[in-house]
């Protein structure tokens, strides 16, 4: 989920690299920036309107050979010195994160341990397979840009949850066996 801060942020900053039209901008959103937010395309038009009646930013009609015209949006320097208060606020902070397995692992208990271990292989391999996914896109940056550090940054978030899966997996795994040990122990 992406707060209005931080798609203020996000949509001023890409409007400071380049001028955009509506269209350009969710595109560089959903196709370009898919590991970085899940700003839907008419919030990216409504918050475009409200940075607009702020003044923060500007929009132009345009018009390129017998193409219909388009909006072009572009920042202020108004827009400028939103844009550096915000990433001064944002950097630093410090918010808590709520990982959306957070919930159903507060009712699990509910489900026998073995549904719980394959449950959680599933997702270990869908973790696996986002890992596999954003690390091919690493070497893609030079290092120390900002795509790069975004990217190392998930890697790493990912990493400790695959770490955190593989351990509570295997506990789960060694709780069955020993459950299941006085039970053939018993058997003739």
């Amino acid at each position: 989920m992406t707060t209005t801060s931080s798609a203020e942020l996000l949509i001023l900053g890409l409007l400071h690299r380049e001028r955009m039209h509506g269209y350009a901008l969710t595109a560089f959103l959903e196709h370009r920036l898919q590991f970085v937010s899940s700003l839907k395309k008419p919030t990216a038009y409504r918050m475009l309107e409200r940075l607009l009646a702020r003044g923060l930013v500007e929009r132009e009609v345009e018009r390129d050979g017998r193409r219909p015209e388009r909006m072009v949006y572009g920042i202020t320097p108004a827009g400028r010195e939103r844009l550096l208060v915000l990433l001064r606020q944002q950097l630093p902070h410090a918010e808590r994160f709520n990982n959306p397995i957070n919930i159903p692992l507060l009712f699990w208990e509910l489900l026998p341990g073995s549904e719980r271990a394959e449950l959680l292989s599933e997702r270990l391999a869908h973790i696996r397979a986002q890992r596999a996914e954003i690390a091919s896109f690493v070497d893609a940056h030079s290092e120390r840009t900002s795509p790069r550090l975004v990217l190392e940054h998930d890697l790493v978030l990912l990493d400790a949850e695959i770490g955190w899966l593989e351990q509570t997996i295997n506990e789960l795994e060694a709780e069955a066996d020993s459950l299941d040990a006085p039970a053939q122990a018993a058997q003739p």
